[in-house]
């Protein structure tokens, strides 16, 4: 995966993840565990593995409702996305399991008005336990967020995809905690 590439809240994002994983060497100083994560909440996103390429959201930020217009928990993924691009997407998240490492998928959103259009970008985040992972974290990155568009969008298209790089090292045991307090 080409790091220099992201948005510089999918780069603090990745980078934490990397920590979380005591990778040990970032691509990138800054990551949200230095700083306020409240510029990022609203887009991340949780999703559960429940067969062969079929990931389900779990829990979704408000900014991912707000921009499709409904709630995805309980959804494919790859519904988000229509024909081939769904096909590809579920390669790209099987392979972010497979790595194990990070995947990114560019995509452009469309939106009602004559020409409304914004690129965005999905970050992908194995979450890996005892040598099993059936979870992805990721996160919804709108590349532009001053873009007037309308929402919901009509659709997104995919752009490009990038997925793990083969030699991407990860600390077994990484886990996902909860706090039911907060929710």
């Amino acid at each position: 995966m080409n790091y220099g590439a992201l948005h510089p809240e999918s780069q603090a994002f990745l980078s934490s993840w990397q920590a979380l994983s005591d990778l040990g060497s970032h691509h990138g100083g800054d990551s949200v565990l230095t700083r306020d994560a409240s510029t990022i909440i609203d887009r991340i996103f949780l999703a559960q593995r429940v067969g062969e390429g079929v990931f389900t959201f779990k829990t979704i930020g408000t900014e991912l409702k707000f921009w499709t217009g409904r709630d995805l928990r309980d959804h494919e993924v790859c519904s988000l996305f229509h024909g081939p691009d769904q096909a590809l997407v579920r390669a790209l998240l099987e392979s972010a399991m497979s790595a194990p490492g990070p995947a990114l998928a560019r995509a452009i959103a469309f939106g009602a008005g004559v020409g409304q259009r914004a690129e965005i970008e999905l970050a992908f985040l194995p979450l890996i336990e005892k040598g099993v992972g059936d979870r992805v974290l990721g996160l919804f990155q709108p590349l532009s967020m001053d873009n007037k568009i309308s929402k919901p969008v009509l659709r997104i298209a995919l752009t490009s995809l990038s997925p793990p790089a083969p030699n991407m090292p990860i600390r077994q045991g990484l886990r996902l905690v909860r706090n039911e307090s907060e929710c």
